[in-house]
């Protein structure tokens, strides 16, 4: 995973902590880069994949 506010390439997989322990909640569907502390939302990710997916596949037909 990229981080959308820094650019840091990690592995969500293999964060300790993934989400924010401030508050006291942990949220399933964010992970906060270990880099700069922002919440990376897991949902984003995956459509963000879907769409270039569906890209690759419009580029492949015309």
């Amino acid at each position: 995973m990229q981080c959308r506010m820094c650019g840091f390439e990690f592995d969500e997989k293999k964060v300790h902590n993934r989400g924010c322990t401030s508050c006291g909640k942990h949220c399933s569907s964010t992970v906060h880069c270990p880099n700069c502390g922002y919440g990376n939302t897991l949902d984003y990710e995956q459509e963000f994949e879907f769409i270039k997916k569906l890209k690759k596949k419009l580029k492949k037909s015309n």
